[in-house]
């Protein structure tokens, strides 16, 4: 779905062990970096971590080993998820007249039936109900939310899915439409945390897409469904902004942008903020084709400051890129890097990337389905995101960190639940470094756990004592993300 996105966004802008990790560290070692954790310097507490399948459910649905692939993102071998990004189907209903959202499909259907050949909006909805069902069901996947492409055809001004408008006539119409959305999927168990009105307001895609300005979407959420909820008692949250770009250097750029579009909206009508919102912003960049002033291109990550100041949880819904597929360790650190920023500088509350599972020759996905439909497999980037998502636990609150000597090639992020704490350390140059890691204000208890990913490793486990000074002495390795676990008195 994204492999078109940076021509027609273009064009609208410009018209341990095995690896070298060793166990505990004893003599006289002095570690190069000492690593304080600041326990009462509390940032922003984590919702969670989780994938969309949206217009991807179809080949997930199709695919004969399915569960294993399901057991690779949820399962607790797997990346442990507690969020999961489905889509508000504009061909639920085809006219006024339409009231199901297919929730009574079998989907108990043999996986060598020609039905699963070809493509075709009737399993798409059916792959969206047997993922979300067994998200929910097996593994207890506590935030299930859902954003609409578009409006229903006959809502919008061109009478089609693709680009076009919804008919201002056709607000209330529309609200009621999300209202029936969340009753249908809450009937069978599947109560949505959050719905979206709209993905990537901003950009008139070729595929399913309508256009909203932050005025429009405004009157919409204040006037129609916010209220609409309200009164039919809808506890959902509502997600606005999921423009393509987190932010943008170029105003030419600003239609796109997430932080102007949150921003121009909690500025010019913070009466929405009576609604229970959260702010989102999908997290892609633009091609250094599209201009030879590479600084105007940039598209920093920056907290989405009217959000922030109003309290309002900030999520990142979606985010990859379409580069040829690499599996390697760089691309693992390349995304590990930019969770990082993401956690750290923008200070989001959920990370959500675009698509779990599908059939790819690029990066868009973390697990990469054979075109077979039984093979699969998992990239470096699925382990890295791993050692963000299996042992930060949602709840957990995210603290400060102090580094003896700050530097880019070591990337330090710290989390706290109770009497827990979890430490994801980014190593990204080519030498390992000698650390000590300790909380503040508090005594640690125990052993120290960690969790290795690099070329040749896994969430590859190895403990820790802590010296005579409560510190951990530990090595991180050569390129690598390694997390680490404890726990306080």
């Amino acid at each position: 779905m994204k492999l078109y996105r940076y021509l027609f966004l273009g064009c609208s802008i410009f018209t341990l062990l095995t690896s070298g990790c060793s166990g505990n560290n004893t003599g006289n070692e002095q570690p190069e970096v000492s690593i304080q954790l600041i326990w009462d310097d509390v940032k922003q507490p984590i919702d969670g971590f989780g994938i969309a399948q949206a217009g991807w459910a179809d080949e997930l649905y199709s695919h004969k080993n399915r569960e294993k692939v399901m057991d690779e993102m949820f399962g607790p071998d797997g990346l442990r998820l507690n969020i999961l990004r489905g889509e508000i189907f504009p061909h639920y209903w085809e006219n006024s007249k339409d009231k199901d959202f297919n929730l009574a499909d079998n989907l108990d259907i043999d996986l060598d039936d020609p039905f699963f050949e070809g493509k075709s909006d009737d399993r798409l909805r059916r792959g969206q109900l047997w993922i979300t069902l067994l998200a929910k069901n097996k593994y207890h996947v506590d935030k299930l939310f859902f954003s609409a492409w578009s409006a229903p055809a006959y809502m919008k001004t061109n009478g089609k899915v693709s680009q076009g408008e919804l008919k201002p006539e056709c607000y209330q119409e529309y609200a009621d439409y999300l209202a029936e959305f969340y009753k249908a999927y809450a009937s069978v168990g599947l109560e949505p945390y959050a719905l979206s009105p709209s993905n990537e307001p901003g950009y008139a895609a070729p595929w399913n897409s309508s256009l909203w300005t932050p005025e429009k979407m405004s009157e919409f959420i204040t006037r129609y469904l916010g209220p609409t909820f309200k009164r039919q008692q809808i506890p959902a949250r509502i997600i606005f902004g999921e423009n393509p770009l987190w932010s943008a250097v170029s105003s030419q750029a600003n239609f796109a942008s997430s932080l102007y579009f949150t921003n121009t909206i909690l500025e010019k009508y913070p009466e929405i903020t009576d609604f229970n919102l959260i702010a989102a912003g999908h997290g892609y960049t633009l091609p250094e084709s599209l201009s030879p002033e590479k600084d105007s291109l940039r598209t920093p990550i920056v907290p989405l400051e009217l959000a922030e100041k109003n309290s309002l949880p900030v999520w990142v819904t979606e985010i990859s890129d379409i580069n040829p597929l690499d599996t390697t360790i760089n691309d693992g650190l390349k995304w590990a890097n930019t969770f990082h920023a993401y956690l750290t500088d923008a200070n989001v509350n959920a990370f959500v990337w675009w698509a779990g599972a599908m059939p790819t020759g690029n990066n868009e996905s973390l697990i990469v389905l054979n075109p077979d439909r039984k093979g699969y497999s998992l990239t470096k980037r699925y382990e890295t995101f791993g050692n963000y998502t299996r042992y930060i636990t949602p709840g957990s609150q995210r603290i400060g960190t102090q580094l003896s000597q700050p530097t880019d090639s070591l990337l330090i992020s710290a989390y706290k639940k109770d009497q827990t704490y979890t430490v994801v350390a980014i190593n990204n140059s080519s030498r390992s470094i000698l650390t000590g890691i300790q909380p503040t204000e508090v005594q640690v208890s125990g052993t120290l756990n960690s969790f290795l990913t690099d070329e040749n490793n896994r969430w590859s486990p190895q403990n820790y004592t802590p010296d005579k000074n409560g510190r951990y002495v530990v090595t991180v390795p050569a390129k690598c993300v390694i997390t680490f676990t404890g726990t306080v008195k």
